[in-house]
């Protein structure tokens, strides 16, 4: 069976609109015309006004049998993707083939479905995907565990807390150019392959790189809220440094040298604060935005000069960078980009040759002209909510939910599979979701193979209340379907 239909040019079957099908059954309802005269006065087939009259269905939806699961059930498979991906567990191409397929089974459906491999076909994937637009194959980013866990609301509203207090002064909202943020970012001496035109059929192709892996140079960027730059400063692993290696660099940028890498470290951050911030800062007391790594807040001596020179160091929860620091939503990846088209770009106009320290500078110039704008920094700190000052910027899939706990006993592992579901006023029907809703409460349901279970007992749910401070956003229903394994 094709898993799309399609009606040939000279075809002129389903040319007629939903609307004129409303107007003929409203009319032959009225009295007003038969079905036949209505057929042939608002050009819908007769045959098909004549079964639509008789199972008042005014709807004319797509050509060919309908969905497996019906609109119902399958808009509560999309609506379970959805909120698997806003908690950070998105679903793979077979990991909705097997839930399609075990859908089907629980609602005693009639289905075609792979009974071997336990999997729906990719032909149902497709017209899934066809029927639900706000469902598409994305490629997905890495996130740690410790991010993860890290963005949740009680962290990142004690953040805003203490930023809006920090912002606030005696006469006043601390002024917008005395707001700055400094964020470090690694830039590689290589080009990255990305994506070509090629020759259909075309087993593999190749794009050519200086080196396997190029150096890693660090690059520390610092903007204020009114999209004011200060010149980049470099760090470079070694111990000698060579004027050559600073040609070509953006105007007042500087070069620091590191002997054991090229990462930054508590000396080289006073050094920077020193050399590059405070005889730019603006007069009086200004607010620098720092992520939490250990070279910004555990030097004492830091501290120390931070305070003596009227700068205010506001240190962001650890592992949120991601959302809470402005020039890493913005600013970094753009000039990352820029970055490697110049390094593609250099090596397509020097043949043969490789990309050296020497010409690092002129690189970093063309490319941080491009990223270094007032527009994307303004642009980053309206997305983190320092300015205009919004705590609700961030937006509600960047805080994560646990999710899954981890369950063992006697050496026994369980894998699980977690369905995460509105509440809603009318229980569905649906098998998998035949509990009743409970406010504030996690379902967790697990089957306890009989060697692990107490002698006399059947275990097949646990209920564990929850308070309502756990709750961060409306009350969801958690339902954790676990299985046993052999030890």
């Amino acid at each position: 069976m094709p898993n799309k239909y399609q009606r040939k040019a000279c075809s002129s079957r389903g040319n007629w609109s939903e609307e004129s099908l409303k107007a003929a059954m409203d009319a032959v309802k009225k009295g007003e015309m038969t079905i036949y005269a209505a057929s042939i006065t608002y050009q819908v087939p007769r045959k098909t006004l004549e079964r639509r009259y008789k199972n008042n269905n005014d709807k004319k939806g797509p050509m060919g049998p309908s969905s497996r699961f019906g609109e119902k059930n399958e808009k509560k498979l999309a609506n379970h993707m959805k909120n698997m991906q806003k908690n950070g567990f998105p679903l793979t191409i077979d990991d909705v083939r097997k839930i399609a397929y075990q859908f089907a089974e629980q609602l005693n459906l009639n289905h075609r479905f792979n009974r071997e491999t336990e999997k729906a076909g990719y032909d149902w994937l497709q017209g899934f995907l066809r029927r639900n637009h706000d469902i598409t194959l994305r490629k997905s980013e890495g996130v740690s565990l410790a991010r993860s866990t890290a963005m949740n609301k009680l962290e990142v509203d004690a953040y805003f807390e203490l930023l809006e207090s920090i912002l606030t002064v005696d006469d006043g909202v601390l002024k917008l150019s005395c707001i700055f943020n400094m964020d470090e970012t690694g830039l590689q001496l290589n080009n990255r392959p990305g994506h070509v035109l090629a020759e259909k059929g075309s087993k593999a192709v190749s794009t050519v790189t200086s080196t396997e892996k190029g150096e890693t140079i660090t690059v520390i960027a610092c903007c204020n809220v009114e999209g004011t730059f200060l010149p980049p400063a470099c760090i470079m692993k070694g111990k000698n440094k060579k004027p050559e290696f600073e040609d070509g660099m953006p105007p007042g940028s500087k070069l620091f040298m590191s002997p054991k890498s090229a990462y930054i470290t508590s000396d080289l951050f006073i050094e920077w604060l020193k050399t590059d911030f405070v005889p730019r800062k603006p007069a009086g007391r200004v607010l620098l935005l720092l992520d939490d790594h250990s070279t910004h807040c555990n030097s004492v001596e830091v501290l120390e000069y931070a305070n003596d020179n009227d700068i205010n160091l506001l240190s962001m929860p650890s592992h949120t960078s991601h959302h809470l620091q402005p020039l890493d939503r913005t600013v970094c990846k753009s000039l990352k980009t820029h970055f490697y088209e110049q390094c593609r770009l250099w090596l397509k106009q020097n043949p043969g040759r490789r990309i050296t320290r020497l010409s690092f500078g002129r690189l970093l110039n063309k490319a941080w002209g491009k990223a270094a704008s007032a527009e994307n920094a303004i642009a980053s700190f309206k997305a983190t909510g320092v300015h205009p000052f919004n705590p609700s910027a961030i937006p509600d899939y960047a805080f994560t939910q646990e999710l899954t706990k981890q369950m063992s006993k006697s050496q026994n592992e369980c894998t699980a599979t977690v369905m995460v579901e509105e509440q809603e006023e009318n229980t569905s029907n649906i098998a998998s979701a035949n509990l009743e809703p409970v406010p504030n409460t996690f379902e967790v349901r697990q089957d306890i193979s009989p060697a692990i279970a107490e002698p006399n007992s059947s275990v097949e749910r646990i209920v564990l209340n929850v308070s309502p401070e756990m709750i961060t956003r409306r009350p969801k229903k958690i339902i954790c379907y676990c299985f046993s394994s052999s030890n």
